[in-house]
């Protein structure tokens, strides 16, 4: 195990907080490469490890003051359904095609990324209706990415959120880590049946993001996210490719 683990971990918990979005995406290669954990249990640890992480973060900023309780509800019920079902295609399937999808999924959201535009302003969303049905529909198909993944799956309900009319990024994270907890636990707990996971490097590591998730959440009001998402999406960007070439090199 790589001492670097540790500060990296406090980089995962800063870009959760500050994105609502992308835990699960840099836990798995950092468990994988700097924790020399195979790929199904770094999905499982990953799990556990966003949930706790995305729990600090809705403490510390007491999202609950701004939830949207219907959207939420619907949201948690049909991705919590998702992410069951998810976790159990997660299982079954092999190590080497979900290392591969991940590395795909990396990819694919690194280019998204770097070629969206930016959100809508709030006045734009201000009358707009939320629609259940669609927000079920994504509530399901992320909880089926995070089961087999171990992604939170932020960076689809992000986007789905604005669309919704949750258009001021502080609130579309404030959902999001929500989620991301319910969605994770979900999954988590259908692996912990059976894959076994190092308990305290888990801890250690969701501590270490935690911290780094306090700091994100202090920082989400002062720094423009334009000017952080496209490092993120390279960052992205480089891991996924690192993935991929270890399946296909």
């Amino acid at each position: 195990m790589s001492l670097l683990l540790w500060p990296l971990a406090f980089i995962v918990g800063i870009i959760l907080a500050l994105f609502g979005a992308g835990g699960g995406m840099t836990t798995v290669p950092l468990l994988i490469y700097f924790g020399d954990i195979p790929v199904k249990e770094a999905i499982a640890m990953s799990l556990w490890v966003v949930a706790g992480v995305s729990l600090t973060a809705v403490i510390h900023q007491r999202v609950w003051k701004v939830l949207h309780m219907k959207l939420l509800i619907t949201f948690g019920i049909s991705g919590i359904v998702g992410s069951y079902a998810g976790a159990n295609l997660g299982i079954m399937i092999s190590e080497q095609l979900q290392s591969i999808l991940f590395s795909l999924l990396l990819v694919i959201v690194a280019i998204w990324l770097l070629l969206k535009k930016s959100a809508p302003t709030p006045a734009a969303h201000k009358e707009k209706t939320f629609n259940y049905i669609f927000a079920a529909g994504v509530g399901v198909a992320i909880g089926i990415l995070t089961g087999i993944l171990g992604v939170g799956g932020g960076f689809l309900l992000v986007p789905a959120l604005i669309w919704l009319g949750v258009s001021q990024m502080p609130l579309t994270v404030a959902h999001s880590l929500v989620l991301i907890i319910l969605n994770s636990v979900v999954a988590g707990s259908r692996y912990a049946e059976t894959i076994e996971i190092d308990v305290p490097l888990t801890v250690g590591v969701v501590v270490a993001a935690s911290m780094g998730a306090i700091i994100g959440g202090i920082l989400l009001k002062k720094i423009p996210q334009k000017n952080l998402q496209k490092s993120f999406a390279f960052a992205l960007l480089l891991l996924g490719l690192l993935m991929a070439s270890k399946n296909f090199i």
